[in-house]
């Protein structure tokens, strides 16, 4: 497994940064999706990043009930006497990225459509295991798509996926320790030995494995001769099983009375901590006290200087970023977060070892492709802080990732906590001047609102994707009437998350300029909390409009 890895790397994080600029047609045929498949694969056999290779990733954007065409012409390439390695790599990467598109719309409550479709990919694939047509490290491979994506394998696609490894691994010639040893050393070499991008790699390549096998493998890396692994580690504590996170705690407590936790280790479990569930933090606390005991002191930060930070606004799906822009002695760096009303932290990343041409031709492809507002490292901290009380909630933990990001932009430990709409939309408005909150005020903020929709792209995502939606319109006759039953059944129950995503974009542009970005922002947040009627806030008759268009389309 971890041999199969190494060969991967360059190529996977060379696609997944690529896959952003250019769609495929949608609605493409099966023999288009394999031309397309296969002209993305003669780039990679000859080391290219064309516009073949970008437009895989967005190829199943529109109709990801196509991945069903992937699977059939994937099961068919790997069941070849010599199949094509570089195609397989693109269709695996086509897969994943339907996942994804899945993924985003069961969280968006798209649900029923994407429910299916993902039950869908789940018993194609369990028939193709059952018939002998997948190969053990091709199912392994597509249980990383599915890891990638957060989507759960399921327990039958599971089990069959542990079944088909271990049949393999009975096959193979036994790995004695320096084996072992020298696997993790080449892995760790070919990921630069970062912690994070370790756990990260082998998070999603072992996701399908039992609980129990899981740790074995994190066992491992907790006693490796690599100090990198043994970092790596550490993430397993944010793992999604409480049985794995607990084996993990307790076995760094072991470790922590053997002395054998780095100063560095101590301070990430610090930073840690608050994430977690307080049997967790009991055993933390005990390992982080012995280190103190035996006189290990706070590892030493490089100095770090924040050059600059970005807030996106709140999409329709209620996905927000923030990226901050690093300078390290001479080099420079750009941290990524991706948070998600309901849902917390999803991702936060490091590009590391930018020269400075680099970053600002980075900023600027950010903001010609988002919409995003001066902020601060506060607002960032704020964010959150926010989102994972989310995380809390779900008992989902954050990514290991986050602690990366932290690292580099808090100097401080973030704890959890949740501020409700109306707490927030208060505290921007606080020190506004009374004219700027007078009725008038709020009259030309509600004005300005109809034309957001032109003005910023995350308001052209407002819409309600419920399965309710395309019922509730078809009861009525006319566009009008469609649109107003809309308004009416609902937009109005949820008139309060249409607001909290409204105020959280207005603390991302807080620090914007004057300001009256945040201020109108904030205004029409409060005018949705409260009791005005829908049909005076023009916002609300656009997140009406967009829904009956969208749903005409479903």
């Amino acid at each position: 497994m971890i041999g199969a890895l190494n060969c991967r790397i360059t190529w996977q994080s060379r696609i997944n940064e690529a896959a952003s600029a250019m769609p495929a047609p949608a609605n493409a045929p099966r023999s288009k999706i394999l031309q397309l498949a296969k002209r993305a694969a003669g780039d990679l056999r000859r080391g290219q990043i064309t516009a073949d290779v970008q437009a895989v990733g967005l190829a199943l954007s529109e109709r990801p009930d196509a991945v069903v065409v992937v699977l059939d012409l994937l099961i068919a390439e790997v069941g070849k006497k010599r199949p094509d390695e570089a195609l397989c790599e693109v269709l695996l990467f086509m897969v994943g990225q339907a996942l994804e598109e899945a993924r985003m719309a069961l969280e968006g409550g798209g649900g029923d459509h994407a429910a299916g479709l993902v039950t869908e990919i789940r018993q194609t694939l369990t028939r193709a295991a059952e018939a002998g047509r997948l190969p053990p490290e091709v199912m392994l491979l597509l249980a990383q798509q599915f890891a990638a994506a957060k989507l759960d394998l399921g327990d039958e696609l599971r089990a069959l996926t542990v079944d088909l490894s271990e049949q393999a691994a009975a096959q193979a010639p036994m790995s004695g320790p320096e084996d072992v040893a020298a696997q993790f050393a080449s892995l760790a070499e070919a990921l630069d030995h970062d912690p994070f991008l370790i756990h990260r790699q082998l998070s999603e390549q072992i996701a399908a494995f039992l609980d129990e096998q899981r740790l074995v493998i994190v066992g491992s890396l907790a006693t490796s001769d690599v100090a990198s692994m043994r970092e790596a580690a550490l993430g397993w504590l944010l793992d999604p099983s409480p049985a794995v996170a607990r084996q993990v705690a307790q076995g760094l407590s072991a470790a922590a009375k053997r002395a054998a936790l780095s100063a560095e280790s101590v301070e990430r479990l610090v930073l840690m901590r608050p994430w977690l569930d307080e049997g967790l933090q009991a055993i933390l606390d005990a390992a982080i006290r012995t280190c103190r005991q035996h006189g290990l002191q706070p590892a030493k930060k490089p100095a770090v200087q924040i050059t600059s930070v970005l807030a996106s606004g709140c999409d329709g799906s209620g996905a927000q970023s923030v990226f901050v822009a690093l300078k390290r002695g001479r080099k420079h760096a750009l941290a990524s977060l991706l948070v998600k009303h309901g849902f917390g932290v999803r991702d936060a990343w490091i590009h590391e070892d930018l020269s400075r041409r680099e970053i600002e031709q980075l900023l600027v492809q950010i903001e010609s492709e988002i919409d995003v507002f001066d902020a601060s490292p506060e607002i960032a901290q704020a964010i959150i802080a926010h989102r994972l009380a989310d995380n809390l909630d779900r008992q989902e933990p954050p990514p290991f990732g986050l602690v990366q990001f932290l690292e580099a932009v808090s100097p401080s430990q973030i704890r959890p906590d949740r501020v409700d709409a109306g707490t927030l939309i208060a505290a921007l408005l606080a020190d506004v001047p009374a004219e700027r909150l007078s009725a008038q005020a709020v009259a030309a903020a509600l004005a300005a609102s109809k034309l957001w929709p032109k003005e910023y792209a995350f308001v052209q995502s407002w819409f309600e994707p419920s399965d309710a939606a395309p019922r509730t319109a078809a009861k009525a006759g006319t566009k009008k009437q469609r649109e107003e039953a809309v308004l009416r059944d609902i937009i109005a129950p949820r008139r309060g998350h249409w607001a909290e995503l409204l105020a959280w974009t207005a603390k991302a542009a807080e620090d914007d300029g004057e300001g009256e970005e945040c201020v109108d922002f904030a205004l029409v947040a409060r005018e949705l909390l409260g009791d005005r009627p829908l049909t005076d806030i023009p916002l609300a008759g656009w997140i009406a409009r967009n829904t009956v268009a969208v749903s005409a389309e479903r």
